[in-house]
């Protein structure tokens, strides 16, 4: 039966630089019910046989491919089959590109994590990036400046993803929480639980989950979710869940709770706002790609992927 699986596809254990035995990261997502989880350790593949002990999770193979100064790139490699050694290209662009093709290599799906960290990646570099397909319009972690800088003129994740879509070059939006700390808790450490995919797929294994998500049968979120989907040639609706069975930061029942759903086209406009808890956009066939983000009054956010028109 298909279904919504919820996962973390970004987190750290003390096999590189978070603070916590592999074992215990598990544990912290078994407890809050995630169903599938990448332990994605800076240049190193952190293997736990987890499931034979307790099999409610499922761990994809996974790493963050760092690459550091003076390009400060980071790749997420998911469900890849071999460890992936970072390249240092000529420049940035070029290092993006010879890292996606290596993550593809070991037959993994690359993810561009936070670009604006260190402002390392801008849109018109992932526009001419080859074959990315991902990157991280939330990243819950500290110094990743997903809001951007406009008094600078960096761009919001947002932002650069309303760009890239607009030069007809479709990607997809994760959010992830990049956890790091498990141990000390606050909004200046990088906790567990802030960021995550809700995959639609017909079964929790490997090649389904993958497979979905490389194909963007998903959506992110902070927490925020959603029941029904429904999209063709003229509509895009949905239901927002009110009764979510996974959650974790919320309560168990949403009861007051508003909810602001707005539609975004091209070059990042407005083309609709709803307070409706099943929000319908009624497609006029001129908008080359839609876009939805949903808030609600607590402060948590969803976001579903792009449909080109």
């Amino acid at each position: 039966m298909t279904k919504w699986y919820k996962g973390n596809i970004h987190t750290h254990t003390n096999e590189s630089d978070g603070d916590s035995d592999p074992k215990v990261v598990v544990d912290y997502f078994v407890e809050h019910s995630y169903d599938f989880l990448v332990l994605s350790d800076h240049n190193h593949v952190t293997i736990l046989d987890y499931g034979k002990e307790n099999p409610g999770i499922l761990l994809i193979p996974g790493e963050e491919v760092t690459i550091k100064e003076p390009f400060n790139i980071h790749m997420g490699a998911i469900g890849i089959d071999s460890y992936v050694e970072p390249i240092y290209g000529k420049d940035s662009l070029d290092t993006l590109n010879a890292n996606i093709r290596a993550i593809e290599t070991a037959n993994g799906i690359p993810i561009l994590n936070h670009p604006n960290y260190k402002w390392a990646v801008d849109d018109k570099m992932i526009m001419k990036s080859d074959r990315l397909k991902f990157f991280e319009v939330y990243n819950g972690g500290t110094h990743n400046n997903d809001l951007g800088d406009m008094k600078n003129g960096k761009k919001s994740t947002e932002q650069l993803w309303d760009s890239v879509l607009s030069s007809d070059k479709l990607v997809y939006g994760v959010a992830t929480d990049d956890s790091h700390h498990y141990k000390t808790w606050g909004s200046a450490f990088s906790n567990p639980g802030r960021g995550w995919i809700m995959v639609k797929s017909d079964s929790d294994s490997q090649d389904d989950i993958l497979n979905n998500f490389s194909d963007g049968n998903f959506y992110s979120s902070t927490g925020v979710y959603i029941s029904d989907l429904f999209i063709d040639k003229n509509e895009i609706s949905f239901d927002i869940d009110l009764d979510p069975k996974q959650i974790h930061i919320l309560s168990p029942k949403i009861t007051d709770q508003e909810f602001k759903t707005i539609f975004i086209g091209d070059q990042g406009t407005i083309l609709m706002e709803s307070n409706e808890l099943s929000p319908r956009y009624k497609i006029q066939g001129n908008e080359k790609y839609i876009r939805a983000v949903i808030t609600s009054s607590d402060g948590f956010s969803a976001w579903l992927q792009p449909f080109f028109i």
